[in-house]
């Protein structure tokens, strides 16, 4: 089993970061042809919204959203996705190329645990398969 994406994250980076972590086991709809991944509202805005620069934090509350940068620390790859908020369900979704640049490429499925986590300094993300859903 692995660690807390932390920790992972940190021994990947090989450095200490003030990383915002977040996990989770993806569901049907985070890897179907819907085209983005559902995040916890709690989340984004305890812990991603507050490290950053207001006018970008107040971009992301829209349904136009902004643009960051994922690097994927298992593959050492580097990927853009937008962050924005879903107003049918008032929470977060990152969309634009999740499907392929994450679900199709690493094959990602129901099931399996993912890990990102939100570097303020860098306004950057991290994105780590943590488990592959056992069958």
């Amino acid at each position: 089993m692995a660690g807390p994406p932390h920790i992972d994250l940190e021994l990947r980076l090989g450095q200490e970061a003030d990383l915002k972590n977040y996990t989770k086991v993806l569901t049907k709809s985070d890897v179907d042809g819907s085209s983005r991944l559902l995040l916890e509202r709690e989340w984004v805005e305890g812990e991603v919204l507050p490290g950053m620069a207001q006018t970008l934090a107040q971009r992301c509350r829209t349904i136009d959203g902004a643009t960051f940068e994922f690097e994927d620390v298992n593959t050492d790859t580097k990927h853009r996705l937008k962050l924005k908020k879903w107003p049918t369900t008032n929470s977060f979704v990152l969309t634009s190329y999740w499907k392929r640049d994450f679900v199709d490429r690493r094959r990602l499925e129901e099931g399996d645990e993912i890990g990102l986590s939100w570097d303020a300094q860098y306004s950057k993300f991290y994105f780590s398969l943590l488990r592959r859903h056992q069958v």
